[in-house]
């Protein structure tokens, strides 16, 4: 089989023959039908991001959506010809005070599809049974490949106490936070999102998802105005994006940190201690945000099916990755 690999080695990225993996008790094999590229997979392909000492290659790639072709001895809940997705976590250490409660996402010694083994960008993986969620028939291929970010999206919101007289800012027009904005406006909030002048595509696509103002964030001060902004999703990752959100919250506000970077930034702390903010961090996702997240890809597929720029074969990686680049998407998916 054909499979995206990153190269310890030389750091570099290329398209690999590899044998079709081997099931073992517990495991099935998947033939991947659509995968997304994702911020961390850019990272990936792009040489920026370094694997674990053990691990000399891995397959890139943990949105997708498949179906089963094969099934380990032990493997009693899934069956040949579903078609499901799955969560990136393969593993946690099962002892950790987070495994206990059920938050992995937690765990220190978790393992992920695409970074610590083979992910998604190949015509076939082995994942965990546990790590498997049926998908119904009414989401298509497209909109399946799309359900692990939009559990990231639901995740972050549920963090927030949001009310219908609640007014929220999102920074980042990215796929999480186009998705956090689609999480979000099933409160019935009045929504504002914010991006880049790169990001006017973006911006159209969450006026079109229901988004009540957008603008680029060098305009904040003459397009807030009178907005009360009770709460924010930093979904940017950005430092000038984070101190943005915290100068525009109001006293007593929300403010849920999605978006991530691998260094360091400078926030404005004395306004999180004078505004007595709230502040909490959301990384990735758990299993009720998976079970929640699949409910409402089923309600609202039309709208995320907006977020879709183009659908690359496996072997235009290249392509589709700098039509990323150049400000497409903010979704790309390849199939193999």
């Amino acid at each position: 089989m054909k499979g995206i690999v990153l190269r310890k080695n030389d750091n570099q990225v290329v398209v690999e023959t590899l044998p079709i993996p081997q099931v073992g008790d517990e495991q099935v094999l998947v033939k991947v039908i659509c995968t997304g590229i994702c911020g961390t997979d850019i990272k990936l392909l792009k040489g920026q991001y370094h694997l674990r000492e053990n691990i000399e290659k891995v397959v890139v790639g943990h949105e997708f959506v498949g179906m089963v072709v094969e099934l380990g001895a032990s493997v009693d809940n899934i069956k040949k010809g579903d078609r499901i997705t799955a969560q990136p976590t393969i593993r946690s250490c099962g002892t950790c005070q987070y495994c206990h409660t059920g938050q992995f996402n937690l765990c220190k010694d978790r393992t992920r599809i695409g970074f610590d083994a083979d992910g998604s960008f190949a015509e076939y993986i082995v994942l965990h049974k546990d790590q498997i969620y049926h998908l119904p028939d009414q989401i298509s291929d497209e909109a399946a490949a799309m359900i692990e970010p939009l559990t990231v999206a639901v995740r972050a919101v549920y963090k927030a106490e949001i009310k219908p007289t609640d007014t929220v800012l999102i920074t980042g027009p990215g796929t999480i936070g186009l998705l956090t904005l689609l999480v979000a406006k099933q409160h019935g909030c009045r929504t504002l999102v914010c991006g880049t002048k790169m990001d006017e595509k973006k911006l159209k696509i969450a006026s079109a998802l229901g988004a009540d103002k957008v603008f680029m964030n060098d305009q904040w001060k003459e397009e807030i105005g009178a907005e009360k902004i009770s709460i924010v999703f930093e979904c940017a990752g950005h430092e000038s994006a984070v101190n943005m959100g915290l100068e525009l919250i109001v006293p007593k506000g929300q403010y849920i940190q999605v978006g991530t970077k691998s260094s360091k930034i400078e926030v404005d702390f004395m306004t999180v201690a004078y505004k007595e903010l709230r502040i909490t961090g959301s990384i990735a996702a758990i299993r009720e945000d998976w079970i929640h997240a699949i409910e409402l890809m089923v309600q609202c597929e039309d709208k995320a099916q907006l977020l879709i720029d183009k659908i690359y074969p496996l072997d235009k990686w290249e392509t589709g990755l700098e039509s990323l680049l150049n400000n497409g998407g903010p979704k790309i998916l390849l199939q193999p």
